[in-house]
Parts: structure tokens; C-alpha cells; sequence
């Protein structure tokens, strides 16, 4: 997946390329670029997992950033309620939590990005959004990746 990492990697370079006193717009637009490194990563991914491949690109191209916002918040407090019932360890487990992390990391860069646009300041989130970064190498290795693909394929 080229672009999402492209646009991480064009994120990383504007939030680093001034590290002593950056101008107002490289760590704002750092912040954007960012956010849309994550929500292209996850288009891409639900538009792989559709059933109709002749219909992939433009499912793809239909995904709004307030609705993903929406899902994601919402299956981001799902998934803190089932955790308060302490389920027990296992795989699923580790998905839950891997797409918990997921979901509340798309929440909170969307949040960092409206701030950076609208007051003009990153509020360190240009620098901290790459620890998060390798979201899909990681919740890809935990399963989650093969578990979207085998048992929860998007239907049409």
C-alpha cells in the first residue's frame, strides 16, 4: 500500500524538517498528512475486503471522513465496555485490541487534524502519530488482517 505510506512518510518529513523552531504550517500540515495516511490505509483496506471487486474502487471512493469518524467512535466505546467485562485472553482478545487501538487512533488524528486547521497548532501531535504509524505492519502480524479477510468480509 504505496500512498499510506508515501503520505507517512511526506508527515514525518514535515514534522522533522525544522526541529527548532518549525514554521506554524509544516507541523499543521504534518498533522493532516498524517490523518490521511490513516484514513487512505483504511479505505484501502475495506475496499479490499468488498465483495465485488469490479466495485472496489469506488467503495473506496464513497468513504466520508465523518462517518468513518462516527464508526470509529462508536466501535471504540463498544469495544471499552466489553473490556470493563474482562474477557478472557486469546486471540480475539488481541484483535479486539488491536482494533480498538485502530479506531481510537483514527478518532483522536481526526480531532488533531481539525485542531491543527482551524487554531493553527499541531499540539505535538505531528511528532507523536508515527510511534503509531506502523498500525497496519502491526495489527497485520496480531491477526487482525487475516481475521477481517476470512471472517467478517463486507457484504454488498
Amino acid at each position: 500500500m504505496p500512498f499510506p505510506n508515501d503520505l507517512l512518510e511526506q508527515a514525518r518529513h514535515l514534522a522533522n524538517r525544522e526541529p527548532k523552531r518549525p514554521k506554524q504550517a509544516s507541523p499543521r500540515r504534518a498533522v493532516s498528512t498524517a490523518y490521511y495516511a490513516l484514513f487512505h490505509l483504511l479505505s484501502t483496506e475495506t475496499a479490499k475486503n468488498w465483495k465485488r471487486p469490479a466495485e472496489r474502487f469506488t467503495v473506496a471512493r464513497m468513504l466520508d471522513h465523518a462517518p468513518m469518524a462516527r464508526v470509529c467512535t462508536a466501535k471504540r466505546d463498544e469495544l471499552n465496555v466489553q473490556f470493563k467485562t474482562r474477557p478472557r485472553p486469546g486471540h480475539d482478545l488481541n484483535v479486539f485490541k488491536h482494533l480498538h487501538a485502530i479506531t481510537n487512533t483514527f478518532v483522536n488524528m481526526l480531532q488533531h487534524r481539525h485542531t491543527a486547521i482551524t487554531t493553527g497548532r499541531s499540539n505535538g501531535a505531528a511528532r507523536t502519530y508515527w510511534r503509531r504509524s506502523n498500525l497496519s505492519k502491526q495489527h497485520s502480524k496480531a491477526g487482525v488482517r487475516s481475521e477481517t479477510n476470512t471472517r467478517h468480509r463486507i457484504s454488498s
